[in-house]
């Protein structure tokens, strides 16, 4: 609070900071890991999870979580698979969208609720051999219908703001891929909100021999629609330059001002800049009986649960006919004996 006051009254506009934090699963009350929460097939406590999260964090002087993570895994040998519920695309979607309700519910300025951010965009959970910022090779039809579609529903449900990914897709860093980022998330899924780089991956566009330095990252990344650059300082050094060199519109600049703008005003902030921020309800909040309660009810949701999103998969499956002459037949099953 202190901060936010201190840089409200030295800025000449009196516009207030975002504060945002990585929230996986869960801030001081800790739930069940994503791929845990995936594997119970119950999105609506993952919902519940969210909106716990949400208002101890909102009571703490945070605006935006760096969650849920959405990127459909594989491959076990990724170091973040616990990250994501896992590896079907309707099951995240599922729980995309309702994770998203969790954190913001129906308005983002309502007591105890917060932006969400999809991450990351896109395709980060394809890394080749499951190395952490290896490249993505895919193909189109596999990238549209299995990887694409849990980001979308997390859009779809509202999601005030996505993060790009680390990773190159099909040899382009996402951080600067215009197909990517202004082509499929902001025309083709609607995405009108905030668009962030994860951690100095702006920079790692040098490192890919994408960019050849701090400014050709920043020009590529504002082409490509990324609002703002997380932790470089590629954008606050080198934009203004371009700018006057007149390499890049001061159009551009201003699409990303208003876009962060919007999200602030959607917050509440320019009337309520602390939010929810008070150290009475976060004490109130954090770790009480009912959060902690919560959490004990998700870590004991079985896989597999008698929920009713998995009592519509199962009568799915009851009603699957075998048809044909062989549909009796034991050879329809492996027997390693041959018999």
């Amino acid at each position: 609070m202190q901060i936010q006051d201190a840089y409200i009254n030295r800025h000449p506009h009196h516009i207030p900071l975002l504060f945002m934090m990585d929230v996986i699963h869960g801030y001081r009350t800790i739930f069940p890991a994503p791929i845990a929460q995936g594997a119970s097939f119950d999105p609506e406590i993952s919902k519940r999870a969210a909106s716990v999260a949400a208002r101890e964090t909102s009571a703490a002087g945070i605006h935006v979580v760096f969650s849920p993570m959405v990127d459909l895994v594989r491959d076990p040998r990724w170091g973040r698979v616990m990250e994501s519920t896992g590896e079907d695309p309707y099951l995240n979607s599922r729980f995309a969208a309702a994770q998203i309700h969790g954190f913001q519910g129906d308005d983002m300025k309502e007591d105890g609720k917060v932006c969400g951010c999809i991450k990351h965009f896109a395709g980060y959970g394809g890394a080749e051999a499951g190395r952490e910022y290896n490249t993505v090779q895919v193909s189109e039809h596999t990238f549209r219908e299995y990887y694409l579609p849990s980001y979308e529903a997390g859009i779809k449900a509202g999601a005030g703001m996505v993060m790009t990914s680390f990773n190159t897709v099909n040899d382009i860093p996402a951080t600067i891929n215009q197909k990517l980022m202004r082509q499929m998330l902001r025309e083709e899924m609607g995405f009108d909100g905030v668009l962030i780089s994860d951690y100095a991956a702006i920079l790692e566009t040098v490192a890919h021999g994408a960019s050849s330095d701090k400014k050709d990252a920043a020009h590529k990344a504002l082409l490509a629609g990324v609002d703002i650059d997380m932790m470089t300082g590629c954008y606050a050094g080198e934009l203004a330059k371009l700018v006057k060199e007149g390499t890049i519109p001061e159009s551009l600049i201003d699409e990303s001002v208003l876009r962060i703008l919007q999200l602030k005003n959607q917050l509440g902030l320019f009337e309520h800049p602390h939010k929810d921020a008070d150290p009475e309800k976060e004490a109130r909040y954090i770790l009480c009986p009912e959060h902690r309660a919560l959490a004990r009810e998700a870590a004991a949701d079985p896989p597999i649960p008698e929920s009713s999103f998995y009592r519509a998969v199962h009568r799915q499956l009851r009603d699957l006919q075998q048809l044909g002459r062989h549909r009796t037949s034991r050879g329809l099953r492996h027997d390693p004996t041959g018999r």
